[in-house]
C-alpha cells in the first residue's frame, strides 16, 4: 500500500512534483560547494594539517636551510676551506660559546678568539662529519689533528660544534668536547 500512496499523488502533480524537486538539488550544490572551497583553502597554506593546541610550526626564516649551510660547512672543512664559512655563513652578531664556559659575541670577538687559538695550535688535519640536521639549526663532529706551537705536543681534538641558524646566516655555534 505505501507504494500505491507514493505513486499516486506524483502521478496527479507530476510536474508539481518535478518543479518543487528542482529547487531542493539546487540549494544542496550551493550549500555542498561553500564548505568545499573553504576545507581546500585552510589545507592549501601549509600543506600539513594544523597542529594541535600547544603545537606550532618553526621556521628559521629566509636564505639558505640548516641543511644547506651545514652540508656546505662539512665540504669546505673536509676540503681545507674552513675559513670560507665565516665569510659565507657568519652572522653579524655571531656568538660563539666554547665547553669551557666562555663566549664571544661579534664577528670581531669571534675571530679574534679564532686567531689567538691559530697562534697556538697549528692543525695537521682534521675531518667534519655530518650534518646532523634538525628545525633550527645542525650538528657537526669535528676530528682535529693539532700540535701545541709551545711543547710540540700533538692532540687529536674531537668535538661536536653545535649552530643555530636564523635567516641563512649562523647565529651561534657552540662547541662540545668529549669528556
Amino acid at each position: 500500500m505505501a507504494k500505491k500512496k507514493t505513486t499516486s499523488p506524483a502521478k496527479k502533480t507530476g510536474t508539481k512534483a518535478k518543479a518543487s524537486k528542482k529547487p531542493a538539488p539546487a540549494k544542496k550544490p550551493a550549500a555542498k560547494s561553500k564548505p568545499a572551497a573553504k576545507k581546500p583553502a585552510a589545507a592549501k597554506p601549509s600543506g600539513k594539517p594544523a597542529p594541535a593546541a600547544g603545537v606550532s610550526q618553526i621556521s628559521t626564516g629566509g636564505g639558505a636551510s640548516p641543511g644547506e649551510i651545514g652540508r656546505n660547512l662539512v665540504a669546505m672543512f673536509n676540503g681545507g676551506k674552513g675559513e670560507e664559512v665565516e665569510k659565507k655563513y657568519w652572522a653579524p652578531t655571531i656568538t660563539s660559546i666554547e665547553g669551557m664556559g666562555m663566549a664571544w659575541h661579534g664577528l670581531k670577538a669571534v675571530r679574534e678568539k679564532n686567531t689567538q687559538w691559530g697562534a697556538q695550535n697549528e692543525v695537521l688535519g682534521g675531518s667534519a662529519e655530518g650534518p646532523y640536521v634538525g628545525a633550527t639549526g645542525f650538528a657537526v663532529k669535528f676530528r682535529i689533528h693539532i700540535r701545541e706551537r709551545s711543547t710540540g705536543k700533538e692532540d687529536l681534538m674531537e668535538e661536536v660544534g653545535v649552530y643555530t641558524v636564523r635567516d641563512g646566516k649562523i647565529v651561534t655555534e657552540e662547541f662540545m668536547y668529549l669528556a
